[in-house]
């Protein structure tokens, strides 16, 4: 038995932009299947996943019967809702590279890690955990984070008499709970911006999740510790 809509579109005359509709899917499923094989495969990135997308809107387009400036116009339609969150990417990026350049990070990391290295050794696991949570406000990606602290923090674990694995703990727990929260995060901010919610309003609502995840996380590192976790 024909389903509701494929009658409805036979009775009205569209059967073609049914067909079409799917022609346009299976483009999409094609899409995505060789941005997987390129991306594990050949080490595709931005240039590479960009031009296929560029290929994929365009065979949608004349697939769709599109005619060239029809799709320029609704390609610059759905640049709109992308604005803003590549404003937001823009200066969050910046504001990293001003405390990158200007040494301020280092200043930042530098006092932070002398004041874990002064603490007794039962709180110089969870010291290094809030250092990390501090330091992933200012740095959300998780590789730049690494790169900054690890090697500081890895020769401190030794000194401190906190295992590496406990200091790698930390780092973990550090790095990820924040990237939901903090306004330096640029693909987090876009996200927002997409969706239309505004960063206080989502801080409302998330912050107890945050707390809880912290306190947790302060647990589990202070736990590693005890039992000098390897």
């Amino acid at each position: 038995m024909k389903s509701y809509y494929e009658l409805l579109f036979r009775k009205s005359g569209t059967s073609r932009v049914y067909t079409r509709h799917k022609a346009a899917f299976a483009i999409l499923v094609i899409a995505l299947i060789t941005l997987a094989i390129g991306v594990i495969k050949f080490g595709w990135y931005l240039t590479e996943i960009s031009g296929l997308f560029i290929l994929m809107g365009i065979a949608i387009g004349l697939i769709s019967k599109m005619s060239f400036s029809k799709m320029a116009e609704s390609f610059i339609n759905g640049c709109q809702v992308l604005v803003l969150g590549a404003l937001v990417v823009g200066v969050a990026y910046g504001i990293l590279v001003i405390l990158q350049e200007g040494n301020i990070m280092d200043t930042i990391l530098y006092s932070l890690a002398s004041a874990v290295g002064s603490l007794p050794s039962e709180l110089s696991a969870i010291g290094m955990y809030i250092v990390q949570c501090l330091i992933n406000y200012i740095v959300p990606s998780g590789s730049g984070q690494a790169a900054l602290t690890m090697p500081i923090m890895t020769p401190l674990s030794d000194l401190v008499h906190v295992t590496r694995q406990t200091t790698v703990l930390a780092f973990q727990f550090g790095d990820g709970i924040s990237n939901i929260f903090t306004p330096i995060s640029g693909y987090f901010m876009a996200g927002l911006a997409l969706a239309g919610i505004s960063w206080i309003k989502w801080v409302r609502w998330i912050w107890p999740l945050i707390i809880i995840q912290y306190v947790l996380g302060a647990m589990f590192i202070l736990i590693a510790h005890i039992i000098g976790y390897q």
